[in-house]
């Protein structure tokens, strides 16, 4: 039918937005075992539960690994590891993964599939990793290596945002990773005919058949039968040679970012050496203490506690190891540590602090240790450069 007189004649339609194209990579693709053993054994060397468990934890892991995609075992492994959080509050456990993965999952990233993420993020592709592992650790995980995102199994929390040591859905292995990859990709428009999906085990199969590019790493005996078969490239790569730094080592930025605090915390000087006490300055400290205190996660050092700390508000997170030490001290001056051990007691009331006598001992003789530990010799740390200038070099 011909257009009516005076009518504008049809435009072309609007251009379509171009879908975007992304590599996934498994977490445990991008480094030698199982990140999930790695977080269980940072939470151990926390005490957070004892060598047995561990080992328990393990052989489930082993399991789960070995045998076919989808048996009871994956998500029995799985539950096990979220029994021993259950209870726990999420920034707390949020701020723990992040130091773990700091200490033993970073340091052990293949460089070469790190040179591949860079390479993909360089030629515009989004980058995410794609696991069975926790959703917090693969978001983690995923920052740390500069990465779009990263998709995991989530875990179930209360109004409180306490665990409660089941899972919401299912566990991210087999065809439940590869269907919540489509779902993902459905929702933000990314084109998996144009997608790339690395991994080094079979259960991983049914993503690896979703995308148009499949490639595998160092992959199990039945998976290199299929990459062979099928034309898949293979990549063959080394562990970094770098070993996980100590525990401890630089948490304590991290610990504050995780808080989320509406009172800004401004770094005010590096910490001399490893494990020293972190500086910042704040422009309300008042607004600060009530926050800390509000948040629930702190107690104020009272009685014998405040002595050690004259002219400076003292509060301790609740949590038996690793606990964030801040003390607010005269000219908007904040001080912030990490102690391995916690003088609090496990319960406490709700507006005072309550101490332990055995907690207290730990806490002051891991104190003594660490301090002898540094100057014993051979353990000292070289002292860092001062401003002076260098002399001359030649006559």
């Amino acid at each position: 039918m011909p257009a009516a007189f005076g009518a504008p004649e049809p435009g072309p339609p609007p251009p379509q937005p171009t879908p975007y194209r992304a590599a996934f990579f498994g977490l445990d693709t991008l480094i030698p075992g199982s990140s999930l053993y790695l977080l269980a054994k940072g939470l151990q060397s926390r005490h957070f539960y004892g060598r047995a468990d561990l080992a328990g934890f393990a052989w489930k892991r082993l399991v789960s690994r070995t045998g076919p995609a989808g048996r009871p075992q994956v998500r029995t492994s799985q539950e096990a590891a979220l029994s021993f959080v259950a209870g726990r509050h999420r920034p707390e456990l949020r701020a723990l993964a992040r130091e773990i993965a700091d200490e033993r999952i970073m340091p052990q990233v293949y460089p070469d599939l790190a040179e591949l993420i860079d390479a993909h993020r360089a030629a515009g592709a989004l980058t995410f990793v794609a696991t069975a592992a926790p959703a917090e650790l693969a978001e983690i995980v995923a920052q740390g290596l500069g990465m779009t995102g990263g998709l995991g199994t989530t875990a179930e929390v209360d109004d409180e945002e306490r665990y409660s040591g089941r899972l919401t859905g299912t566990v991210l292995q087999g065809e439940a990773k590869a269907g919540a990859v489509e779902a993902h990709a459905t929702r933000t428009g990314i084109d998996l005919s144009a997608s790339v999906a690395y991994s080094d085990s079979i259960n991983d199969l049914p993503l690896l058949e979703l995308v148009g590019n499949a490639e595998v790493v160092n992959p199990d005996r039945q998976l290199r039968r299929v990459a062979e078969r099928r034309g898949w490239r293979v990549h063959d790569v080394r562990p970094a040679t770098r070993r996980p730094t100590a525990p401890g080592a630089a948490p304590v930025p991290h610990r504050l970012a995780e808080l989320g605090l509406e009172s800004p915390v401004e770094p005010d000087r590096p910490p001399a050496r490893r494990g020293a006490a972190h500086h910042f300055t704040t422009d309300d400290p008042d607004a600060l203490l009530r926050e800390l205190e509000g948040s629930g996660r702190f107690r104020r050092d009272t009685r014998l506690g405040a002595i050690f700390h004259l002219g400076r508000v003292s509060l301790r997170e609740v949590s038996p190891t690793h606990s964030l030490h801040i003390t607010v001290g005269k000219g908007n001056k904040v001080s912030a540590h990490i102690d391995r051990y916690s003088p609090l007691a496990s319960n406490q009331p709700e507006h005072r602090a309550r101490y332990a006598l055995h907690r207290v001992a730990a806490h002051n003789v891991a104190g003594i240790a660490g301090g002898l530990a540094r100057i014993v010799p051979g353990r000292r740390r070289p002292r860092p450069p001062c401003d002076r200038p260098p002399p001359p070099v030649g006559p």
